[in-house]
Parts: structure tokens; sequence; C-alpha cells
């Protein structure tokens, strides 16, 4: 059960700040390269004879693929933006961590989705490269290894396999982005979250226009990363109070970790949302 923490400097930087957000970090790479595993291998599995499924928006609204143009831009944006504000935020080490390990879980949740269902592509327009054998660990390897570096982004990279879908991920990115900016930008720069809300909203309708998702994709992509998101805090809110194990929502399997990873943080009535520029950026750029 925790115990308060006392206020950390975080120009001090102890090294087992750092341990606990690298350990985030690297379930992070783990989920994206577990994504990349199982998109690489139900690939062959997607039905490819069988049109889309029946869809209340695609009979409403026109297919537009460009304007997944459109949400990719605003998802870079709001993804930097947030890592800006973690990496300047005062308790930048504390911060990320808790950015990296949300993100991993609501990733890893998706890929156990992704290998669950495979459904038919959202578009007639969508091209899908050939379907081979994915019992080949060496075709399922080259396609990670050929896929890996364009962070399911389409214009780093066209898109070539299909059946990632039943959980957005793009949806993911953008509501864990526009929470953190939310949660850990300044008061005074409120209108900023507002407008965040705003960009991420457009990023979401521009993924249902490119019929790149069913709605169904954008519904549990928007539920699995805000809850988790808002699971985390309120546990370490709790934690910070000496009430975790009080918190229902610490039975998932999931949360055990968040003890461990916010030992050394301070409680919510010491930590206060102040960005500081990093010492090792030049200050002509500030």
């Amino acid at each position: 059960m925790g115990a308060s923490a006392p206020l950390i400097d975080d120009s001090v930087e102890p090294i087992v700040l750092k341990k606990r957000t690298f350990l985030a970090l690297l379930i992070l790479i783990i989920a994206w390269i577990t994504n990349q595993t199982v998109l690489a291998w139900v690939h062959d599995r997607v039905p490819r004879s069988v049109n889309p499924l029946p869809d209340p928006w695609f009979s409403v609204f026109p297919e537009i693929p460009e304007a997944i143009r459109f949400t990719e831009v605003i998802m870079l944006v709001l993804i930097v933006s947030a890592l800006g504000t973690a990496f300047c935020h005062r308790h930048k080490w504390i911060v990320a961590r808790r950015i990296f390990f949300c993100a991993a879980m609501a990733y890893l949740f998706r890929a156990f989705c992704v290998s669950l269902l495979q459904v038919p592509v959202p578009s007639r327009h969508t091209y899908c490269s050939a379907q081979e054998n994915a019992t080949d660990l060496a075709i399922v390897y080259g396609r990670i290894v050929r896929t890996f570096w364009s962070l399911g982004i389409e214009q780093v990279r066209p898109r070539d396999l299909c059946g990632d879908l039943i959980v957005s991920g793009h949806t993911i990115s953008i509501v864990i982005s526009v929470l953190t900016l939310q949660y850990y930008s300044p008061r005074r720069t409120y209108l900023l979250g507002y407008l965040a809300k705003l960009l991420g909203l457009v990023a979401v309708i521009c993924i249902l226009l490119a019929r790149k998702h069913y709605s169904l994709d954008v519904v549990l992509g928007y539920f699995v990363a805000s809850r988790i998101f808002w699971t985390y805090h309120s546990l370490q809110n709790s934690y910070h109070q000496n009430e975790f194990y009080r918190n229902d929502l610490s039975q998932s399997l999931w949360t055990k970790i968040i003890p461990y990873l916010e030992a050394d943080a301070p409680t919510a009535a010491q930590f206060v949302n102040h960005l500081n520029w990093p010492y090792s950026c030049p200050r002509r750029l500030y």
C-alpha cells in the first residue's frame, strides 16, 4: 500500500526514477511488436471475397480516401504535443512512464482483439497484398520488419497488410494524446485542451470518411484508450492516499504493476503541472 512520497526534484533524476520509466517504455515497445506480429499473422486470414460489413456511417457519408492524410497529420501533431508536454513537465519521468504504460496496455488489448476476429476490410478500394502461408515464420518476420518502422502511418509507408480492425490504433493514439494534454498541461493553457479535443474529433471523423475502420472500431478504440487512462490515474491517486486495494478497479490483472510504477511519484497535492524548458535543449529555442 502506498505511502506519501516526498516532493521530487526532477533536476536530480535519480536512477530509480529513470528505471521505472524505461520499464514502461519497454512494455510499450513489446506491445507494438505484438501488434505488428498479430497483423502479420492475421493478414492471411482476412476474408477477401466478402463485401464490407454494413455500417450506418457508410450508408450516410461518402467515402473520401484522401481524408486519412488529415487524420495522420493531426495525429502526429497531437502525439508530438503530448510528448513535448511530458518532456518539458516538471515531473517528466513520471508523466512519461504513465503515458507509455497506458498506451502499452491499450495496444496489447488491441492486439488481442485483432487476433480473435478477422472481418472484411471496410472499403473495396483498400489495397491488400497477396495472401501467403502465415505459418511460415520467415514470411511473418519479413512482414514485421517491413512495416515496423512505419508505426502504422500510411503517409510513411503505404498500407499493404490488412486485418488490423476491431479496435482502431489511430483512435487509441489520438485519445491518449488528447487526454495527456488535458491532464498534464498547466491550468492557464486550458484552451489548448479544447483545441486538442476538436482536432481529435476531426481526426476520428476523417478515419471513418476514409473507410479505414468501421464505426465500431473507432468506438472501441475510444473506450479502450480512455478507460485505461482514467483507470490508471484513478488508481495512482488511490495509491497515494493509501487506498489502492480498496479501489475495486485494482482487481484487474494489469493494474498490479501500478504500485511499483508510482512508488517514487509525488502525491496529488504535491504534483503540480508546471512546464520547464529542458536544460539539454538550446536556450535560444526557448
